[in-house]
């Protein structure tokens, strides 16, 4: 059974169609490609998955629950996460805050119990913090763990996005242009820790425009144009498609 299954989810915006009749099923621990021209309705799909955008017709299942018409703090508590292609860290909290904002979302503590803090959640707070410097520290900016995230670089940013992600355990993770603007060093480092998730069993859709990344870390790729699926496969046989060419790899 797949993990995500898509079954004709249409969404028009003043009667133009940003995505059209999308069909597609993603499997647990794939790492999968959204890719097409700019306008193609790679982002829009995004805030249809997680309802910010309310679909015009389709159905979209989850593990086999249906989320259409869930709201979307219930679909992300059902274990889908997402980063954007900016940055959506809480700016004037330390990076260990973040992160630790993270651990508590999974654990389901809420913020009045932090307040209140018992015996248990103090127990649980120490894990965390161990957590967290684990997690710098693997990504190599344990030095920022008491930085302000607004202080950290661009790139910095990116990685505290995926690191948040990883701290909440998320089972789907949708990746808005993770690459955007990073130097080659941090492409690497960002690639390796996907590749990592997908490992543990994770499923990635991620939407970007380099090619060879594409190539070397997806397991498939789906490509849109006006919001329609026009290919789906592996990288290297859909890039020799005639309609994938001329709609986006020859332009």
């Amino acid at each position: 059974m797949p993990i995500l299954q898509v079954k004709n989810i249409s969404k028009s915006f003043n009667g133009i169609h940003a995505l059209k009749d999308l069909n597609f099923d993603i499997n647990k621990g794939e790492i999968v490609g959204l890719i097409g021209p700019n306008g193609s309705g790679k982002s829009t799909f995004f805030n249809v998955l997680m309802n910010v955008y309310s679909k015009d017709n389709g159905e979209i299942f989850f593990n086999n629950i249906n989320i259409s018409n869930k709201a979307t703090h219930k679909i992300a508590e059902l274990g889908i996460s997402r980063t954007f292609q900016d940055s959506k860290n809480c700016p004037q909290i330390k990076v260990n805050e973040n992160l630790d904002l993270a651990f508590r979302y999974k654990n389901k503590i809420s913020l009045l119990n932090v307040f209140f803090q018992n015996k248990t959640l103090k127990k649980e707070e120490k894990e965390h913090m161990k957590k967290i410097k684990f997690l710098l520290k693997k990504v190599g900016i344990e030095n920022k763990f008491n930085a302000l995230a607004k202080n950290l670089s661009y790139g910095q940013s990116k990685l505290l996005e995926i690191l948040k992600i990883m701290a909440s355990d998320a089972e789907l993770i949708l990746l808005d242009e993770p690459f955007s603007g990073l130097f080659e060093e941090m492409i690497k480092l960002i690639s390796k820790l996907i590749i990592e998730l997908s490992k543990k069993g994770k499923t990635i859709i991620l939407i970007e425009h380099n090619m060879k990344l594409i190539s070397e870390i997806c397991d498939k790729v789906i490509v849109l144009d006006a919001g329609m699926k026009i290919a789906e496969g592996e990288f290297e046989e859909v890039k020799k498609t005639p309609v994938v060419i001329e709609s986006y790899l020859g332009k």
